[in-house]
């Protein structure tokens, strides 16, 4: 039997892991299932640590603990940090194995191998914790496998006991690598796969959608301009997206926003403001779970051409080609917190997006009103053909004004008209197949 095949084997089963600890991990989990092979039986495994959803919240949300995450992110700290983190996650992991067992106990049939997907790392820590115990209660053969949902080598994410850890890139891998040696964690295997982005975004669109997304880009065509502007789980940056919608309908009326929140006590006033505002479609749901659903939704039956998010696990759709359902332009929020600066390294150093000098030379034009000419033409001309996405400036104002200035001055167009595939995914981790290599990979565990 191949590889492949036992992953359908009546024998086999996946089990997908979830924590209600915002909604990147569980995009993630999405992508992973979308392109799982036919006739995988599969669970959902959730849990309910609250205590992990808090956690979560409120590091997100204040910006005195976000600070005082971020001296816990790095160096010696970090160190301290994720020792006792990790026993704290170790220690309460009896739920979790009770929770295991249950899938046990509920199959008709009694799996012989379950391969059991974190895309947290909490999760991941509480099930490693128990993981020995159940397969020799069980006799089945357990497969933990990890998938780091950022490009971002925080310590957390080395989980000893897991049969592999994947990562977005060869730097974090070596970083995770390197903490593990100096931890004396034994045989704690890290691998590098291209980041799994969800396959039903990777099809490709037809001509006809093709030139709608280059006409939407350009000044003068009159078209419909379709943005996606989800809100975070945690719902940082709110701010920002309700002051940056009248200030774009102020200088395009055929400017469509697609706002995907979740309803919940602190979105509240959010939604209320945003209904009121023309030309906005809100996509709401009180479930993480819809939300992942509804937001892959608005891009299989809309082109949309410009999404407006923070360099979160989202920063990964620059991996989607611009003829691809999911390629739209990526226009990235301040970044929060040491992970999502990690994540535009990645983009930077697979020129997905401009280096900092550059960016920062295109904001002064716009600040000025100045027109795109000459050197800085001709260089963005020679340099956009593998650029997905760009970092906005600071403030509402400045990046709605930055935004209209890239319409106007063709930069938008440029990126799109100029777009090799080739140049963007010629680096492995650049490729935009990660989900399908993530189940050949795992398929050889089994």
């Amino acid at each position: 039997m191949s590889p492949r095949h036992l992953l359908s084997d009546p024998g086999t089963l996946v089990v997908f892991t979830y924590a209600p600890a915002g909604l990147g991990h569980l995009r993630v989990t999405n992508s992973l299932s979308a392109g799982l092979p036919k006739g995988v039986k599969t669970v959902l495994l959730g849990s309910s640590d609250k205590g992990i959803e808090a956690i979560h919240k409120f590091i997100s949300i204040h910006v005195v603990t976000r600070r005082l995450m971020e001296w816990f992110q790095r160096g010696r700290p970090q160190k301290i940090f994720t020792f006792f983190y990790r026993r704290y996650l170790r220690a309460g992991s009896e739920e979790m194995k009770k929770k295991i067992e249950e899938i046990f106990e509920q199959q008709i049939d009694v799996p012989k191998r379950v391969v059991i997907v974190a895309t947290h790392f909490g999760l991941a820590h509480k099930i490693a914790a128990v993981k020995k115990e159940i397969e020799e209660k069980t006799g089945a053969k357990i497969v933990l496998v990890v998938q780091v949902t950022d490009d971002t080598p925080q310590y957390i994410w080395c989980v000893p006991g897991a049969d592999v850890i994947f990562v977005p890139s060869r730097k974090t891998m070596l970083e995770l690598k390197e903490y593990a040696l100096n931890s004396n964690f034994e045989n704690v295997k890290i691998e590098v796969l291209p980041y799994p982005v969800n396959p039903l975004l990777s099809k490709k669109l037809s001509s006809t959608n093709y030139q709608n997304r280059l006409k939407q880009v350009s000044p003068d065509s009159g078209e419909t301009v379709d943005f996606c502007l989800p809100v975070p789980g945690a719902a940082v940056g709110m701010d920002f997206l309700h002051h940056i919608i009248p200030q774009l309908q102020s200088k395009n009326s055929n400017f469509r926003f697609h706002v995907v929140c979740k309803e919940a006590p602190f979105t509240r006033q959010f939604l209320q403001d945003v209904k009121s505002f023309p030309n906005v479609q809100l996509h709401t749901s009180k479930q993480d779970r819809e939300i992942v659903d509804v937001y892959e939704k608005i891009y299989e039956e809309n082109i949309i051409s410009f999404e407006v998010t923070k360099p979160s696990e989202q920063s990964f759709k620059a991996l989607y080609d611009f003829d691809m359902q999911g390629g739209s332009i990526l226009l990235f929020s301040n970044p929060v917190g040491r992970q999502e600066r990690d994540n535009l390294d990645f983009l930077r150093r697979h020129k997905l997006m401009f280096d900092q000098k550059l960016t920062e030379r295109l904001w002064s034009y716009s600040d000025a009103g100045k027109s795109l000419s000459g050197a800085l033409k001709k260089n963005l001309m020679l340099e956009c053909n593998s650029i997905r996405c760009f970092l906005l400036p600071f403030g509402s104002q400045r990046a709605a004004n930055f935004i209209w200035w890239c319409i106007k001055n063709r930069v938008f167009e440029c990126l799109i008209r100029n777009y090799s595939s080739e140049i963007a995914n010629k680096d492995f981790e650049a490729r935009s197949n990660g989900v399908d290599l993530f189940w050949s990979k795992v398929a050889l565990l089994v």
